[in-house]
């Protein structure tokens, strides 16, 4: 991956994969595992050339041929045996989806973060959605979506609240103002920034979320055609985040038409209806004038319901990506909610019925757009979608999310 100076890099060395398995006792699946595993992968425990210090170890195999350790072992529970007597103080189960993977060295995989939630119903209800309309057209999306940044409120000089939070303006307009995290989005976002510690080489913060629910539009009287949210490809727009930062793809689905569905026979995360896949995917593709040939020109991520595909921003900036749903009918796939977590730099503060941003230690009014300032602005997200270039966006000092001049949901 050709990284910029100052860009995040996937950490290979941070974690410690020990595979206890023979060759005769390794599947498909663990071998999977071993030749993508986000760190280093090794057979025991007594190699004295490795400092184990501040590494997070995960074990598979039998644990009865593992030598005494005081190290904090993560224990695989699909690939391990004669764990159930292991030290509990000393050890963690963790399922095969909590393992990091690193997907055509452009990203890291979680395939099932989040385990035993169902954190789409639950962010569903903390938060009101809103309608959304895309950066160059005036009609509402299929998908509804909202903006969320930790809140906190402060006394202001003339007495009144003052809000404090993070913006991060993209060409996502939605109706109404950034919304709190609230109980589950403060649990997803502490889960994120501990696996970003583990996985990725340059400290950096994820909080700022967009979430969208990809609404899908049946066929009736009125409509001949069904239709699929989808959004068509692109890089997200960097203007409001740090260089070392990231960002998190997770996905969370509904329960609908899931009754049709069965896990896939060859791959446990994914669901299908007979062999075809009912889950969306994210696909990745080079942008033209990049010249590398040791990156993929293309590639796909299946996004399994909780799962969290994390990304430097160098991957942004030489690839588009671009959300597919599954090529079976409207009546036979779930709703999925993207829950896009991002590093914001850019500190707002609403007081008085006006919003500001803070430039150099200096809080300024959030001014009022014109059309030649969105035109200019428009023409650096079309630049930054096409090239492979660090776009550069100077002083903006205006947004074209109508939502980010009112008072955020405290």
């Amino acid at each position: 991956m050709t990284t910029l100076p100052f860009e995040n890099k996937i950490s290979k060395d941070k974690n410690v994969l020990v595979a206890l398995q023979n060759d005769n006792t390794i599947n498909s699946e663990l071998q999977y595992l071993i030749e993508n595993f986000c760190g280093l992968v090794i057979n025991n425990l007594s190699d004295r050339e490795i400092d184990f210090s501040n590494k997070n170890i995960y074990v598979c195999g039998d644990l009865n041929i593992l030598t005494e350790t005081n190290l904090f072992l993560n224990i695989i529970e699909e690939f391990s045996v004669n764990y159930e007597n292991y030290n509990p103080e000393k050890s963690k189960i963790v399922t095969l989806g909590e393992v990091p993977v690193v997907i055509s060295n452009a990203g890291v995989y979680y395939r099932k973060l989040f385990v035993g939630e169902s954190n789409f119903d639950k962010i569903k209800s903390e938060h009101d959605f809103q309608e959304l309309t895309e950066s160059n057209k005036e009609s509402k999306a299929l998908r509804k979506g909202i903006y969320l940044s930790k809140v906190t409120k402060t006394p202001a000089e003339d007495g009144k609240d003052a809000f404090h939070y993070h913006l991060l303006r993209c060409s996502s307009n939605l109706t109404g103002p950034t919304d709190n995290f609230r109980s589950t989005d403060t649990k997803i976002i502490n889960i994120l920034n501990k696996c970003v510690q583990e996985s990725f080489e340059s400290k950096t913060e994820l909080n700022h979320a967009l979430v969208q629910i990809y609404e899908n539009k049946k066929k009736t009287a009125d409509s001949e055609k069904e239709v699929k949210a989808k959004i068509k490809a692109h890089s997200d727009k960097t203007k409001d985040m740090p260089k070392e930062g990231l960002i998190a793809f997770c996905t969370f689905y509904d329960d609908s038409n899931t009754e049709q569905l069965k896990p896939s026979t060859t791959d446990r995360f994914d669901w299908c209806y007979k062999q075809t896949s009912a889950l969306t995917r994210l696909h990745f593709k080079l942008k033209k004038n990049v010249e590398d040939d040791s990156l993929e020109k293309e590639f796909s991520v299946t996004l399994y319901p909780n799962s969290a595909f994390i990304i430097p921003l160098s991957t942004n900036r030489l690839y588009t990506h671009e959300i597919k749903p599954s090529v079976l009918g409207v009546d036979q796939i779930p709703i999925r909610m993207g829950y896009v977590v991002r590093c914001s730099n850019l500190e707002a503060m609403h007081t008085d019925d006006q919003t500001y941003i803070k430039e150099n230690d200096s809080y300024i009014k959030l001014e009022k757009m014109t059309p030649e300032l969105q035109e200019e602005l428009r023409n650096s997200y079309y630049e930054e979608n096409i090239s492979e270039k660090m776009m550069e966006y100077g002083k903006i000092h205006f947004s074209m999310n109508s939502g980010d001049y009112e008072k955020p949901i405290f």
